[in-house]
């Protein structure tokens, strides 16, 4: 196993030690392995307690980008890490509601596909001297998640939905490299979602999970457990236009542990806010919703937090 202390000693550079061991650091002083998430928080608030009526379906396509930094000191307080990404995530979120009766509901399914491009520099180094870098860009398929089934409940004008899904690690993955696309580990995950809107349009939604992560096997890294929940707080027009307020919450609530966790029980923490706008387009019989927002990431832990710019079309069918 290789000590991420950096005992340095002889005639090896600082510079060689810090770079060899980069990306094993880096994996492991964020909470939850490369100190990503298995859910991304933000991905499902407007609407998130709502499905169309059987025989029906919806497709949406989010695009995301994302600026964000982190530091992290290891435990001994002798090496430190700073790293810079930027992110592009492009997902497609499809879902069909069926016939069969389940419940009092229909049974439903669907997944999300993830594309995604990432830029990291990682910077590390003893604590107080120079810091030596190391960087890549990569692009691909994301991790698969796929949702067996959704039951939807109509109370009025409160809608809950209730989804079961699982993460399948199809991603890329390549344990030597800084950042990965794929995390290499399953995921299971229960979701509720619960949407009021009355006749003004107002609306008031929420969309909470908690994701229960197993291990990598080729680093032995056992991320810990996340509660996450999004929501949006919007006023829909008649003419189409809605404004309002989105965020999110992740709070992981089991620390990281397993052979591969070396430097520590980590657990990582996340609040985001930022304001929403959007626009429903008619093309022909078919309305196609626009929204975008931009928030801002706070109250960060253990874990790379930034600025982020979201764009959704959603599509009922």
């Amino acid at each position: 196993m290789i000590d991420c202390n950096l005992h340095t000693t002889g005639s090896l550079p600082v510079a060689f030690i810090a770079l060899a061991i980069l990306p094993i650091c880096r994996a492991s002083v964020s909470a939850s392995e490369y100190g990503i998430s298995t859910y991304r928080p933000g991905l499902m608030d407007l609407y998130s307690g709502m499905l169309p009526a059987p025989g029906n379906g919806i497709v949406k396509s989010l695009f995301m980008y994302q600026d964000a930094t982190a530091r992290a000191v290891t435990e001994d307080g002798r090496v430190e890490v700073h790293t810079h990404t930027i992110t592009y995530n492009e997902a497609i979120f499809a879902a069909y509601v069926t016939s069969v009766p389940v419940l009092g509901s229909h049974w439903a399914f669907g997944t999300i596909q993830m594309f995604r491009i990432a830029s990291q520099s990682a910077d590390a180094g003893l604590r107080g001297g120079p810091l030596h870098n190391q960087s890549t860009t990569i692009g691909s398929f994301g991790d698969g998640i796929f949702i067996p089934g959704m039951l939807n409940w109509n109370f009025g004008q409160f809608h809950l939905t209730g989804a079961f899904c699982f993460y399948a690690p199809t991603g890329q993955y390549n344990r030597s490299r800084i950042i990965s696309i794929g995390l290499n580990r399953w995921a299971f995950e229960p979701d509720v979602g619960l949407t009021w809107m009355d006749r003004r349009g107002r609306e008031a939604s929420l969309f909470v999970g908690y994701t229960v992560n197993t291990t990598n096997q080729a680093t032995h890294y056992q991320s810990g457990n996340e509660f996450h929940a999004d929501f949006a707080l919007a006023q829909h027009f008649p003419n189409g236009l809605l404004i309002g307020i989105a965020g999110y919450a992740l709070q992981q609530t089991t620390a990281d542990n397993g052979a591969g966790a070396i430097l520590g029980p980590f657990k990582g923490r996340v609040i985001g806010l930022g304001p929403l706008v959007g626009e429903t387009i008619r093309i022909g019989e078919l309305p196609i919703n626009f929204t975008f927002k931009y928030v801002f990431e706070f109250a960060e832990e253990n874990r790379s937090s930034g600025d982020e710019l979201w764009f959704t079309a959603a599509v009922h069918f």
